[in-house]
């Protein structure tokens, strides 16, 4: 399916981050994608990425890591998982094409101090994290995530949990972005399906979901995908999409981008966002949460927790005084409350199930088999509130 164009709706602003100023970039931070040169330059002066990529190298060459291997024959939205020493993964992925590529995310393979020598050279305007500040420490968020990717390899096609802020500075090589805003047409057309990804020692459904589809914006490459070559890149709709979406042609991105190497992007996270790397790129990635879009992030737990949208907006006007540490305590509070209450609504159904299919049968089975049928329902169901609200207590 062709794109309906091949252009952006809109233009990606560039900032030198060493004369970004509060009023130039309070109503863009986290609101549209911004490209920010010399990122990691405006704290501390100049810095060698180059030297702290071999150092992280070195350090970790003979730990075993887990990419993500594609290959043009496996199911739609499918990769190969590999393990292997990320010397062996460094060495191989550079020889990747369009067709077959591998890609490396690291959520923990950065020690603590080489957090801190990138963490430590951000910017004034994205050094307040309140994931960091006000948030739990058992609902912690990654600090930082290291990637490497082959040439054609991409990322799956999200929204990110939390609807968060993200950032993303590359290192090494080129890498496009395409970014597409969340609304019901697009969820619809890519499909989105929500997978629970914080909070889950906490309740089985956790406490926020991205959203996640297995259609590719770059499926298909017309030509050589490569900057300075002609090409044209065609996706693959989404495998549960209406009618397989053959012949419909995918609305232009929002936002699309090329990164290079020493740029930092800053994005809206909650938004459709899918990355191709056009060379072997080394970046490092994460995301933050400020009093800016600290209203947008609570929305996302307390909507994920099932609690309604009048409760939602009527709790964030109310705790708008309050400081950040004591809205993100009430709005947890808030959350886990209808989060275990529909567990247990759902428990009790369950119950009312198993017993009612146990009366059904001609000979009644033991109240031991009907135990024994009733935690098969739980387990396959995810809920437990007896076992969730032992969770509960452990964190508050």
């Amino acid at each position: 399916a062709p794109l309906a164009d091949d252009a952006p709706r809109h233009p990606v602003a560039r900032l030198d981050a060493r004369a970004l100023t509060e009023e130039v970039w309070a109503p863009l931070d986290g609101v549209v994608p911004v490209i920010l040169s010399s990122a990691l330059d405006s704290v501390h002066g100049p810095w060698d990425a180059a030297e702290w990529c071999r150092r992280v190298c070195d350090r970790h060459g003979t730990q075993r890591v887990k990419f993500s291997h594609r290959r043009s024959d496996l199911p739609q939205g499918q990769v190969q998982h590999v393990e292997a020493p990320l010397q062996m993964f460094l060495s191989e992925v550079v020889s990747g094409t369009h067709e077959a590529n591998s890609l490396y995310m690291g959520e923990h393979l950065l020690e603590p101090d080489e957090q801190k020598d990138v963490l430590q050279r951000l910017p004034g305007i994205l050094q307040e994290d309140l994931f960091r500040e006000s948030f739990p420490p058992e609902l912690s968020v990654p600090a930082l995530c290291f990637i490497v990717g082959g040439p054609g390899s991409r990322s799956t096609l999200h929204a990110d949990h939390l609807s968060w802020t993200g950032w993303n500075v590359l290192l090494s090589g080129t890498k496009l972005w395409h970014f597409y805003k969340r609304s019901t047409s697009n969820d619809r057309l890519f499909a989105a399906r929500r997978v629970p990804q914080w909070g889950l020692d906490v309740h089985p459904l956790g406490l926020a979901a991205n959203w996640s589809s297995d259609a590719d914006l770059f499926f298909h490459c017309e030509g050589e995908p490569r900057l300075g070559s002609s090409h044209a890149f065609r996706p693959r709709h989404a495998s549960a999409h209406v009618g397989g979406g053959a012949g419909v042609a995918l609305p232009r991105p929002d936002f699309e981008v090329v990164q290079r190497a020493g740029e930092m992007i800053v994005f809206p996270g909650d938004w459709w966002h899918q990355t191709y790397h056009y060379t072997a790129s080394v970046a490092v990635c994460a995301q933050y949460c400020n009093r800016r879009n600290l209203p947008r992030v609570l929305g996302h737990i307390l909507d994920w927790c099932g609690t309604s949208v009048d409760v939602s907006s009527d709790f964030l006007k109310s705790s708008s005084s309050l400081e950040p540490a004591a809205q993100v305590r009430q709005a947890l509070e808030v959350a886990m409350k209808y989060r275990f209450q529909r567990a247990a609504v759902l428990d009790d159904q369950h119950r009312r199930h198993v017993k009612s299919a146990a009366t059904a049968e001609a000979r009644p089975k033991s109240m031991g088999t009907l135990r024994a049928c009733e935690m098969r329902c739980r387990h396959r169901s995810g809920w437990g509130v007896r076992h969730a609200s032992r969770t509960h207590s452990r964190f508050f």
